[in-house]
């Protein structure tokens, strides 16, 4: 009778035991490694709409200024873009701060650059600014634009 109750097929063998505690740590290692990066890339996108909003702003009083003038003055060694009736962008690098006139219109600004060209199409001078930016605090969550502007001509 007593080797009858030690081989009763009832309940989990240790093997079987070992066996479903490690699918389970395999399980939850999974699901915390993506929820990791899930937040993570969460935060990455929360900083870029806000970088996003910052060159916005920027890229609609530029694009404002550009429909009214004809002309325009740029210099890169002092990062400022003068335009005909006056108005003036200038980029702070101690604030890291794009400015027109005396408003602050964009921040976590690091890289500003401004170029001018005039070229000529069809006996039509066009004068084209190209603007190089960089919005943002780290490497992960940095916006990188540049656009060429086209001045009025007509």
């Amino acid at each position: 009778m007593s080797k009858n109750w030690l081989k009763s097929e009832k309940g989990i063998t240790l093997l079987s035991l070992t066996v479903y505690i490690i699918i389970m740590f395999l399980v939850v290692g999974i699901v915390a490694t993506v929820s990791n990066f899930f937040y993570g890339n969460i935060n990455v996108v929360r900083d870029s709409a806000k970088y996003a909003s910052e060159f916005d702003k920027f890229n609609s009083s530029l694009i404002s200024d550009i429909k009214e003038n004809k002309h325009v003055n740029t210099n890169n060694d002092e990062k400022t873009i003068i335009f005909e009736d006056g108005t003036t962008y200038k980029y702070n690098v101690e604030d890291e701060g794009l400015y027109r006139g005396k408003n602050k219109i964009a921040s976590h600004v690091k890289y500003f650059t401004v170029t001018s060209k005039t070229i000529t199409i069809s006996n039509v001078n066009k004068e084209i600014i190209t603007v190089h930016i960089i919005i943002g605090d780290s490497s992960k969550s940095l916006l990188d634009k540049q656009i060429d502007y086209t001045l009025r001509y007509w």
